[in-house]
């Protein structure tokens, strides 16, 4: 019966949220110091699912993410408008084009602004080799993201 009920009732802790308002998520990774992993999908891709499942659930349950990247999904075969990092709202379309997202699943890491920190991850094959290139490409945007808010000082004469 236990088994039965975590198919039925989903694990909070695991869940991986959308948005629309990416101002939003701006303001908390911001905040935070962190970088905002976007992870491109669509209803109807059994890679999609097999990332969340394989590699996002079990790296958010075990806590590997935790305070490192703000995770957020969305799905390109959304329309209408959405905000945009900057408060402005915009078409789907020219949000989805702006990371060239060609295939699904594509993970992006972004800083507060939207800007990429690191080259997208594109598809999926297997859980273990995902999860090493996420893991050296999230080390690679905190550390980018790092450098970027680092003050620069001049040097004095």
């Amino acid at each position: 019966m236990l088994a039965l009920s975590t198919l039925v009732w989903p694990d909070k802790h695991t869940d991986i949220s959308t948005t629309s308002d990416w101002s939003v998520e701006a303001s908390q990774a911001k905040n935070a110091g962190i970088p905002i992993m976007v992870i491109f999908s669509t209803d109807h891709c059994p890679y999609c699912v097999r990332l969340r499942e394989e590699v996002l659930k079990p790296l958010i349950k075990n806590g590997a993410l935790k305070g490192r990247v703000l995770i957020r999904e969305f799905n390109i075969e959304d329309g209408g408008k959405i905000t945009d990092f900057d408060g402005e709202k915009i078409r789907v379309r020219i949000f989805v084009s702006r990371y060239k997202i060609y295939a699904t699943p594509t993970v992006v890491l972004v800083d507060h602004h939207g800007k990429p920190l690191t080259e997208p991850i594109v598809g999926f094959n297997e859980a273990d080799s995902y999860t090493h290139f996420l893991d050296e490409a999230i080390s690679s945007a905190v550390m980018s993201l790092a450098s970027l808010e680092t003050p620069k000082f001049a040097a004095i004469h």
